[in-house]
């Protein structure tokens, strides 16, 4: 909990985390056809890295490599060897989300996820049941409750607020 906290902390100060919080996964354990044969396609999502970053800037090729080696050498230390088997990356910055998905800010989450904008108050205070004041408008994306992810519930739960709608007229 310390280093998650340290992490928020980094980025909340404008700085890349020094020990980011990374997700990994492998898909192509599951999808041999991703990757050439004894070869695999690594996803990272690493977490707490702020938009424009107080220490440098993500255009710089040199600064975003560095921000690299650091999340692979944090991978070191739990799978050793992790970075010498790195043949090549790509890289997305919360600007390169922003730029190429349309994520405002390289928020996956459209929106913090903190206690207050959970529930009742996400995405706002009245607008949590996936309705909008503009009729047969519903919201189902990351920003409504309960958030992002890969779950598709806030789609699943605004398809159904579509269906008892449609029931009722």
């Amino acid at each position: 909990m310390e280093e998650i906290h340290s992490a928020c902390q980094d980025a909340v100060n404008g700085l890349p985390s020094r020990r980011p919080v990374i997700e990994m996964t492998i898909p192509s354990v599951l999808d041999k056809t991703i990757s050439p044969p004894g070869k695999h396609v690594i996803n990272l999502f690493i977490q707490y890295t702020p938009y424009k970053p107080s220490d440098g800037s993500w255009a710089d090729p040199v600064y975003r490599e560095s921000f690299a080696k650091r999340c692979f050498g944090l991978i070191d230390e739990y799978a050793p060897g992790f970075s010498s088997s790195v043949i090549d990356y790509d890289m997305l910055t919360p600007p390169d989300l922003e730029r190429e998905i349309g994520l405002t800010g390289g928020n996956i989450f459209h929106g913090a996820m903190g206690l207050d904008s959970l529930f009742l108050m996400r995405p706002v205070k009245g607008w949590s049941d996936y309705r909008t004041p503009l009729p047969g408008l519903y919201l189902c994306g990351s920003g409504t409750h309960p958030g992002g992810g890969v779950m598709g519930a806030p789609g699943r739960n605004a398809a159904l607020t579509v269906l008892r709608d449609i029931k009722k007229a």
